[in-house]
């Protein structure tokens, strides 16, 4: 192996990172916005740009989680996650050992450092389940900092 293939490998995952980040700041652009269109009509749209079904899908989940962990930090978050597949067969995960997690929340990280557009933020907010939750339970009359959410739980297209 010469220095050049050394170098080859190291770059490797660097171009794979950076193109996931391009996908991310895409498909929350899509979701930002999105407006009256269905979640298989906004998967669709990411899908397009991603060429990839299952990044699109994951895009999808994970993005509105993200959103909403980082401006409700007063609840306690699950860090698990239950895919349920169409068979009906279930995988659990943890959010902090999920790759595209971790780049997504690097990615809304550096987007809430600069100028945001509320209207934007709520298009994205309203997409996620957890937010709905709190949401939900907040007009209830439950206190913020009293509320723990339980595991992220999202319908996977395929295995």
């Amino acid at each position: 192996m010469g220095i050049f293939d050394m170098f080859k490998k190291k770059q490797q995952p660097q171009v794979q990172e950076n193109e996931l980040i391009q996908s991310i700041r895409h498909a929350i652009e899509i979701m930002e916005q999105a407006d009256s269109e269905s979640h298989e009509e906004i998967i669709e749209k990411i899908g397009q740009s991603t060429k990839d079904k299952r990044l699109a899908w994951e895009l999808y989940c994970l993005i509105p989680s993200v959103y909403c962990r980082m401006i409700v930090k007063e609840v306690q978050y699950s860090n698990e996650m239950i895919m349920i597949f169409p068979d009906e067969t279930q995988q659990k995960a943890l959010l902090s050992n999920n790759l595209v997690y971790k780049v997504i929340q690097s990615v809304v990280a550096d987007k809430f450092s600069g100028e945001i557009d509320n209207g934007k933020i709520q298009n994205i907010l309203f997409q996620s389940s957890e937010f709905n939750a709190i949401n939900n339970a907040l007009n209830d009359g439950s206190a913020l900092e009293d509320l723990m959410t339980g595991p992220l739980v999202v319908f996977a297209p395929e295995k």
